[in-house]
């Protein structure tokens, strides 16, 4: 019985090892890249508006799937989809963006090129501020008590604005990349 459990570890070894693959040293991608951007412009949930354009700036080189080549600090433009200022009853503002082109410089000659661009569909469409602490504290007691103290608290709180500004990071992929059916990085 020893021995063959032994002869079953061998083997199963030995096949694990002959289906063992090299990994290259350097692997390319084979995704829809995304480009690593953050804000220049300053976007406020409490006076923003749809439509209110704003700009974004590449951190990183990138580049499209066609070779076009996307140098960091390429500036990016879009418009606020949506906004909510924040207001009574604990509501949060809120702000929803979307990055529309980057201009990039031509490498066939002078200007520039206009590179069509989305948001990365894994992050989020609308940007909140986190739930109150004192809200996630209370709302796994199963007592009524804090239940209604909380209500009665939201009543006359006011909510969180939210600002995207300088620095705040996110990915946008070129509209062309995502033809590719290919998985996102």
């Amino acid at each position: 019985m020893r021995a063959r459990s032994l002869i079953a570890l061998a083997s199963l070894a030995a096949a694990t090892a002959s289906s063992v693959v090299p990994v290259p040293a350097r692997a390319e991608k084979v995704c829809a890249w995304s480009i690593p951007v953050e804000m220049i412009d300053k976007v406020y949930s409490g006076n923003a508006h749809a439509g209110q354009p704003f700009k974004f700036r590449v951190t990183e080189d990138a580049a499209r799937d066609d070779g076009t080549k996307i140098p960091s600090g390429s500036i990016g433009y879009g418009v606020v989809r949506g906004a909510s200022a924040a207001g009574r009853h604990n509501h949060d503002g809120s702000i929803a963006i979307e990055p529309r082109y980057i201009m990039v410089p031509n490498a066939k000659g002078g200007g520039n090129e206009r590179i069509e661009v989305t948001m990365n569909p894994m992050l989020p469409v609308m940007w909140t501020p986190t739930e109150p602490l004192l809200n996630k504290a209370a709302s796994h007691v199963p007592l009524p008590v804090p239940g209604l103290i909380m209500t009665g608290v939201n009543t006359v709180r006011w909510g969180r604005n939210i600002t995207l500004g300088p620095g705040f990071k996110f990915t946008v992929l070129p509209v062309e990349n995502l033809s590719t059916n290919a998985p996102v990085c």
